[in-house]
């Protein structure tokens, strides 16, 4: 989310209400298309990068039956302003699967001043489920577990989270799980 911040350090993330007239800045989102690429990251002014593709059924089966818990980390860089999305094989942020980064756009007077930690499903059978998150300021992991939901349906779910302080280099990290899915649904973002 962007709008105008403050010049205190980030040093976490409280669940709040999105600011009106904020935008997006990124979107980190692991996908579940069955044979097409698992992760993407899209960054606002930039073009669409693709995670790869590790296999066939990487998040789960197609057939609705769940799927093994990935974990994955969103690193937010300050001081050139970009941002690196890793997707890791292991629950424990092992076996990088997939990474990518950019650096998104940003108008003048417009600063990074929350996360919105939610998921996009485009399908009623679909859910995901977000684990696990922690946030890092600079001073080691915190959980955040207001961040940690379960999400199914056909919908775009928000959960927003405000930076407590400016935006400070970061790294926000958790787990994913489609807990049921079909060929083209998005998961995470």
């Amino acid at each position: 989310m962007l709008a105008a911040g403050s010049a205190q350090a980030a040093d976490g993330l409280v669940k709040a209400t999105s600011p009106s007239g904020t935008s997006s800045a990124f979107n980190a989102i692991a996908t579940f298309n069955y044979g097409n690429q698992k992760a993407r990251l899209e960054a606002a002014g930039q073009t669409t990068l693709q995670g790869g593709n590790p296999g066939n059924g990487w998040w789960g089966a197609s057939d609705g039956s769940g799927g093994p818990l990935r974990s994955w980390e969103v690193i937010w860089n300050s001081s050139t302003g970009s941002v690196t999305f890793h997707v890791y094989a292991g629950s424990d942020y092992t076996g990088l699967a997939m990474t990518m980064s950019s650096t998104p756009s940003f108008a003048p007077g417009e600063t990074l001043v929350g996360l919105d930690i939610g998921a996009r499903l485009s399908s009623a059978t679909q859910g995901v489920t977000l684990g696990n998150v922690e946030f890092n300021g600079g001073s080691g992991f915190v959980s955040v577990p207001t961040a940690n939901a379960s999400y199914s349906g056909d919908a775009w779910f928000n959960n927003y989270h405000a930076l407590i302080g400016a935006p400070t280099s970061f790294t926000l990290r958790g787990t994913a799980q489609f807990t049921s899915g079909s060929v083209a649904g998005d998961g995470m973002r």
